[in-house]
């Protein structure tokens, strides 16, 4: 991410919501701490503490949580990727599911046994777990039951079709235990970046807050990135 010594900032009481601004606090921070140690700056702030160390170790701070910043961000991909991939396989098998379902509608609509075992008057759930039972049950119906079996190759349902859609339920349910993972990473990634930023930016503020106190005229208060208003 890449800052200029031109962007400047007004320091509000209030609190601020990181969550909308995150990138910008950062820049803010990397402007202020990249030029506290010029030499009409430190003087004036090393009689409240900012020191070489303090200033060196508010920048490793920085340096950390831009790190952390940027790896949110990469997790939040992969979380994304991992949910759009988990979206598209399910529903490729689920509209095969509807259509085998519609053809043994059609197929056994004079057969009550095989509309109860396959059960064909009841909705397919949406919830991802009575989905997977659902789908699953309705091809096993098939392998555990011969005379089904034999009437399902008729319209197209053969042993080889309900392997294959087996396996592409397994596929699914594999993809949904990926998706769990990269989930829990980035809230892991978000909750590590936000209690970084939590510790680092009161001390940004105290500094600012300092500064404005002690700093003798609006440039070297504009240099640090805070905006003066003309008077």
């Amino acid at each position: 991410m890449e800052t200029t010594v031109n962007e400047t900032t007004e320091v509000k009481k209030t609190s601020k919501n990181y969550h909308e601004t995150m990138e910008e606090s950062i820049g803010k921070m990397k402007l202020t701490f990249g030029n506290a140690s010029l030499p009409q700056i430190f003087a004036v702030m090393v009689t409240v503490g900012y020191t070489a160390e303090k200033i060196a170790a508010l920048r490793d701070e920085l340096t950390q949580l831009e790190a952390l910043y940027q790896n949110q961000i990469k997790e939040h991909a992969d979380e994304t990727e991992a949910q759009q991939h988990f979206s598209n396989r399910r529903a490729e098998v689920n509209t095969i599911l509807v259509r085998h379902r519609n053809l043994a509608r059609i197929r056994f609509k004079a057969d009550s046994h095989a509309r109860v075992s396959l059960q064909l008057d009841v909705d397919v759930p949406k919830a991802f777990n009575d989905w997977m039972q659902f789908a699953l049950s309705f091809y096993a119906q098939f392998a555990a039951k011969p005379d089904l079996q034999i009437k399902a190759i008729e319209i197209g349902i053969d042993p080889m079709v309900i392997t294959n859609q087996q396996q592409a339920i397994a596929d699914v349910q594999s993809l949904k235990e990926s998706l769990r993972t990269e989930t829990s990473d980035a809230q892991i990634a978000t909750d590590t970046r936000d209690a970084a930023f939590d510790v680092l930016y009161p001390k940004y503020t105290d500094y600012i807050k300092y500064a404005k106190v002690l700093l003798p005229n609006n440039q070297l208060l504009e240099a640090i990135g805070v905006t003066v208003k003309s008077k």
